[in-house]
């Protein structure tokens, strides 16, 4: 299943051709009527398609750079920022240094193009700063004294927070500031799973769409969040979250999620994340669409001595035991009158037995559970053994593949390896739908055969775990499923459940109609 990209070659080179010409189209007519938001968002758009296009091909430069650009023109087409003549410049700057990177992957040349200024300024513009080359010259930077003093009240908060191990940039801390300003809420988040979760990556995948269904973003996590999805830490995380919901609310969504131990969630104020350990003057970030407002500098205070941290034991972990078996008095029987018979033994071996019985009993049902991925697909509930699931990524750009097989909608760049996509609607013969942001693609890898595929599913619901008795085999669920795609059906709590046999659902030729 591995897929050749140089025959789309010629494909790439007309649609990223195109974009840009739109681009550069819209671009002009900005420049002369600032106000035209809807060429705001067609410069979105070709942008979009350029990183999906660029994504998959591999050309790894210019799909960072329109990421950058996106998150500038998104704030500018929902009239979060100002179209300015600043802004309009850096966005021509930007171009220019695409349609270089583009010509670049054509004549497979390699130009001297250093992103890190450029995707600075565009950051930096899109949290509300001017550009350094574009600030004004009278904007100077406040005295040290103002950002050294802090009061003890301010100090005890900030190690309550306990923020610094973010290690924040001044970038970072404007944008807090900024979200602070503008009444949304800054959360610090730490998550802790339980000790025996068999797959991490699903439920971080979890925590970030709860996340993202509370209207917040993730400023910052550790582990990042790439390490987050391969499953590169312990067993907890803490993310600096800006959101348009309490923290309450954001602590509620996460823990309604399977295998969390505990949530732990603390809204914090400006103070918490004014100054660092190491302080330093930093100049006031200057808004492109509203003045600075004047601010009168702090009374001297001194510094308080730096927080010590403080030792917290971890939460004893459950740890299976099965109570023994309370023995049973058995009243002796009378003696014989008549001939003296041997005492007959108390039944201990008996009882003995019937708890170590129970005992094997139990432990059984512990092992005996099957762990699922739950999804939606047709208004139905399906799952898939979390065993075979690798990751879960939400719909992304899928590039169709010429003479592939009706039930692959393609193929997908996931960090540098081309996955093929199975619509799973459609492989399975059911009703056709149309595609929405709530669609999602579980990636499934397959060791013995070293293959990877995607299955693209309505939405994924939740983790389950399913006892291995309350699978029965698989029957019809439909005239057109066939059979030998099931792995059996589950029932939980009145509802039914269908199991996906996965490796037939790819190796599988499928039937001529």
């Amino acid at each position: 299943m591995e897929i050749d990209l140089s025959e789309y070659m010629g494909a790439y080179i007309d649609g990223a051709r195109e974009n840009l010409d739109m681009m550069d189209k819209k671009l002009l007519e900005l420049e002369q009527n600032p106000s035209n938001i809807e060429a705001v968002g067609e410069i979105f758009r070709a942008a979009h398609t350029l990183k999906g296009m660029s994504a998959t091909m591999g050309f790894e430069k210019i799909a960072h750079l329109t990421h950058e650009m996106e998150n500038l023109l998104d704030k500018l087409r929902n009239n979060q920022l100002a179209v300015t003549p600043p802004v309009i410049d850096l966005i021509f700057e930007t171009f220019d240094i695409l349609r270089t990177l583009v010509e670049d992957s054509i004549n497979q040349t390699e130009s001297t193009v250093d992103l890190s200024e450029i995707s600075g300024k565009l950051s930096a513009m899109a949290n509300g700063q001017v550009p350094a080359a574009a600030a004004p010259a009278a904007v100077q930077a406040p005295p040290p004294a103002s950002n050294v003093s802090r009061n003890p009240a301010a100090a005890a908060s900030a190690s309550n927070a306990n923020i610094s191990e973010f290690g924040l940039s001044d970038l970072e801390l404007s944008g807090l500031h900024e979200a602070k300003d503008s009444g949304k809420h800054v959360i610090l988040l730490k998550v802790s799973l339980v000790a025996d979760c068999l797959l991490k990556g699903p439920r971080v995948f979890m925590v970030m769409r709860a996340i993202e269904e509370c209207q917040a973003e993730i400023t910052k996590s550790l582990p990042d969040v790439k390490d987050l999805e391969n499953e590169k830490f312990d067993r907890s995380f803490k993310m600096l979250l800006i959101s348009a919901q309490s923290s309450q609310d954001v602590k509620g969504a996460i823990e309604g999620i399977s295998e969390i131990e505990s949530v732990e969630t603390t809204e914090l104020s400006a103070a918490d994340f004014s100054e660092g350990p190491t302080p330093a003057p930093i100049s006031a970030p200057q808004p492109v669409y509203a003045p600075p407002a004047p601010s009168a500098p702090p009374a001297a205070v001194a510094p308080p001595p730096p927080p010590q941290p403080v030792a917290v034991a971890p939460a004893p972990q459950p740890v299976y035991a099965p109570q023994a078996a309370t023995p049973v008095s058995v009243p002796q029987a009378p003696a014989q009158p008549a001939i003296a018979q041997p005492t007959p033994p108390p039944p201990q071996a008996v009882q003995q037995q019937a708890a170590e019985e129970s005992e094997e009993e139990e432990e059984k049902e512990v092992i005996g559970f099957t762990q699922l991925i739950t999804f939606m697909l047709a208004g139905e509930t399906y799952a898939l053994e979390i065993t075979q699931i690798e990751t879960i990524i939400n719909l992304t750009n899928i590039t169709r593949v010429p003479k592939a097989p009706s039930h692959i909608d393609g193929v997908i760049n996931l960090r540098g390896e081309i996955i093929p996509v199975i619509n799973t609607r459609r492989r399975l013969k059911l009703s056709e739908g149309e595609k929405s942001p709530l669609n999602q693609i579980i990636i499934l890898s397959f060791e013995e055969e070293k293959v990877k595929a995607g299955f693209l599913v309505d939405s994924v619901k939740e983790v389950i775990r399913m006892p291995e008795t309350a699978i029965e085999p698989p029957t019809r669920v439909s005239e057109s499923v066939d059979i030998e795609y099931l792995r059996g059906v589950g029932k939980i709590d009145n509802s039914i459940i269908i199991l996906l046999n996965a490796h037939r659902i790819v190796f599988d030729n499928p039937k001529e109609e």
